[in-house]
C-alpha cells in the first residue's frame, strides 16, 4: 500500500507551520527534498509532518535552524551528534540562567523605581510634575529618594536646552 501523501498546504496545516516554512526547511536540509507530482507539486508524508513537529520542538528548546540542520545532517551521514547536542543543550541552559538573572535584576530595579515613584507622587501636589521620568534618566537623582530638589523637574536652562 502506498504511503499517504499531502500537498504542501495540508502538510503545513498538520504541522502548524506555513508553506514558506516547509520550503525553508527543505532549503536548509532539515527536510529531505520532497517527492513531486507529475505536475511538479511537492508532496509530504506523515513522516515529514512528524519531522516538522520535531523541528518546532527543537526550536522551542533553543536550538537554531542551522544547528538542527547540522545535527540532522550528521545523523544522516552516520555520525550521531549526541555529544554535540548535549553540549549545546548545556549552553542553552546556561544562557537561560543568565537571562533569568538579568530579568531578576531588571525586576528588582523596576520595583525599586516604582517605590521611589510612589514616594515622589505622595510628596507632590496634584497637578504638579513629580519628575518620574528624570528618575529613570538620572538614577543618582533618584537615590535621594525624592528630596524636593531631586524630584523637581529640571528647568529647560539646567538641562541645557536653553543657552545660559
Amino acid at each position: 500500500m502506498a504511503a499517504v501523501t499531502f500537498t504542501i498546504g495540508e502538510a503545513a496545516a498538520r504541522a502548524g507551520v506555513s508553506r514558506d516554512t516547509l520550503r525553508y526547511y527543505e532549503r536548509k536540509g532539515i527536510l529531505p527534498r520532497t517527492l513531486r507530482t507529475q505536475a511538479g507539486y511537492r508532496t509530504y508524508t506523515d513522516a515529514a509532518v512528524e519531522q516538522i513537529r520535531f523541528v518546532r520542538h527543537a526550536l522551542r528548546f533553543g536550538f537554531s535552524v542551522n544547528e538542527i540542520a547540522a545535527f540532522l545532517g550528521a545523523r544522516r551521514a552516520g555520525h550521531p551528534p549526541c555529544r554535540q547536542v548535549r553540549a549545546r543543550g548545556g549552553e542553552i541552559l546556561a544562557d537561560i540562567d543568565r537571562r533569568l538573572a538579568d530579568l531578576a535584576t531588571a525586576r528588582a530595579e523596576v520595583a525599586a523605581t516604582l517605590e521611589r515613584w510612589d514616594r515622589a507622587l505622595a510628596a507632590t501636589a496634584a497637578g504638579q510634575p513629580a519628575g518620574l521620568l528624570q528618575m529613570i534618566a538620572w538614577p543618582e537623582a533618584a537615590a535621594n529618594a525624592c528630596a524636593p530638589s531631586a524630584c523637581a523637574p529640571l528647568s529647560r536652562r539646567s538641562r541645557g536646552d536653553v543657552p545660559g
